[in-house]
């Protein structure tokens, strides 16, 4: 697999450090839309897996019968306390998958096996990642970056047909991945770098027979979506189709790419403005090491990107290096496009193919910018700790975690105390959590209906939300 015994010594180094900084996922409980998925993917008979992908049946708001509901179907085989472990470790593979195959497609075009190595480890480790790997209802998006990078390696072998089964297929499991013609399209120009405009619009005129089924397909796509039944998919996807929500969100988006925490976007407001102070109570030594870490890391590429522009190059050199850099902004854009729009649904995973060009182009312009070795890896060493203590920040601050472990107590107090026999059970609100908090994280109804499997489930109320009728009152379990 290796050639080089370094690239084997890479692969280790990153890997043990992606366990390292993510190990504690693995202790993270089902929360939030995880009932809301668990009760979709119930079957009752082994053919009832065809009404997942028959969207007259559909249930759910989106449709993604490969990233949920065949995902967590998975999940009813096994013991309620070995469940979560058991996916997160499908959702572990697959990233690794994806990291393999970032690795390969780097080293097909840098040519330079450890070279594609360390870029695919920052790929595998990168901070953005911390939602889909915690959450395990953000499966979805590690398994449409799989078959869209897939798409993109058989592209690169030259099968294309395999590419349009990957489409097809990361469609299916996320309905984001409709961008994905345009990128495999910028993508495919990034491989081959047409000498100019003429020549780019050549070889789109000569393989347009290639390109038309994409269409095809995404015009079935959306006949799929009109049958399916319609849902109100809540406040979170509310469109705002203003410039100031489209350059909100790009700002966010490029800060969590250099490698920002998530939850940073907690502290700010409009513009530049910066709540710090809040920032470092909260987040607390953790938060302070990230910012002189991330900031000595944006000033060291900076320092990089000036002294590479400032040496002698010919003209056309120069422009063929920056031909490089300026394919990222279209793909960037088109990457997000789906949802750039949304400002209350905002997620740092939706960059991981975004990184994964980056990291190509990032290898390009390494190899011909021909900095000192030094730069390169005090930068690296930079990043590695901005990694850390990022992840670190949102263990800390991001709902993901809190949420599960409010899931987890609420288990077990079912459990412990036989609560599904009851005639109800209410939720109250205490000093260190809220009845709101808690009706978030078990999502309603979702979560107490799967801790009762699914039988003889009690009413569950929330306090200040859907309190009993005074009538019921003696007959509740108030759960602190």
């Amino acid at each position: 697999m290796f050639k080089e015994k370094k690239t084997l010594l890479a692969a280790i180094f990153f890997l043990g450090f992606f366990l390292l900084v993510y190990f504690d996922s693995f202790g993270n409980f089902f929360s939030q839309d995880d009932f809301y998925h668990l009760a979709l993917s119930r079957l009752n008979k082994p053919l009832d897996v065809f009404n997942f992908f028959n969207p007259i049946f559909q249930k759910d708001v989106h449709f993604r019968p490969l990233g949920t509901q065949v995902f967590f179907s998975i999940a009813h085989v096994f013991s309620q306390t070995l469940a979560p472990l058991i996916l997160r470790l499908v959702a572990f593979g697959f990233h690794l998958a994806n990291f393999y195959l970032v690795f390969h497609l780097l080293k097909k075009f840098l040519k330079k096996e450890f070279l594609a190595m360390v870029l695919a480890g920052v790929y595998l480790i990168a901070p953005l990642h911390f939602m889909s790997i915690y959450y395990i209802s953000a499966f979805q998006q590690i398994l449409a970056a799989f078959w869209q990078l897939a798409g993109f390696w058989f592209f690169a072998l030259g099968k294309k047909r395999y590419v349009y089964l990957c489409f097809v297929l990361a469609l299916l499991s996320k309905e984001t991945a409709i961008v994905f013609p345009v990128l495999l399209l910028i993508f495919s120009y990034t491989i081959r770098l047409p000498k100019n405009l003429t020549v780019c619009l050549g070889r789109l005129k000569k393989e347009f027979s290639y390109w038309w089924p994409f269409l095809f397909l995404l015009i079935t796509y959306g006949l799929v979506r009109l049958v399916m039944p319609q849902h109100d998919p809540g406040v979170n996807y509310q469109l705002s189709l203003s410039p100031r929500t489209l350059i909100s969100s790009w700002r966010w988006y490029l800060v969590w790419l250099i490698g920002a925490p998530e939850t940073i976007t907690r502290y700010a407001g409009r513009v530049f403005d910066f709540n710090l102070i809040s920032f470092l109570k909260d987040s607390g030594s953790w938060g302070r090491i990230f910012l002189v870490v991330f900031l000595a890391e944006i000033a060291l590429l900076c320092l990089v990107i000036a002294l590479g522009l400032k040496k002698k190059r010919t003209s056309a050199k120069l422009l063929r290096l920056l031909a490089y850099l300026g394919l990222f902004g279209p793909f960037f854009i088109a990457s997000l496009l789906p949802v750039s729009f949304f400002p209350y649904h905002r997620y740092a995973h939706y960059l991981d193919l975004n990184l994964f060009y980056l990291l190509l182009v990032g290898g390009i312009v390494f190899l011909k910018l021909k900095m000192p070795k030094i730069l390169w890896v005090l930068l690296l060493t930079l990043f590695l700790a901005n990694t850390y203590s990022s992840v670190a920040v949102d263990k800390k601050l991001h709902w993901t975690t809190a949420r599960s472990q409010i899931a987890r107590e609420y288990f077990w107090a079912f459990q412990e105390e036989d609560l599904c026999r009851q005639e109800g059970v209410y939720f109250i609100n205490t000093p260190i959590l809220s009845a709101h908090e808690a009706n978030i994280a078990l999502f309603n109804h979702w979560g107490p209906a799967y801790f009762c499997r699914y039988q003889s489930m009690p009413p569950v109320y929330y306090q200040g939300l859907n309190p009993p009728s005074e009538k019921d009152q003696f007959k509740i379990v108030r759960i602190k």
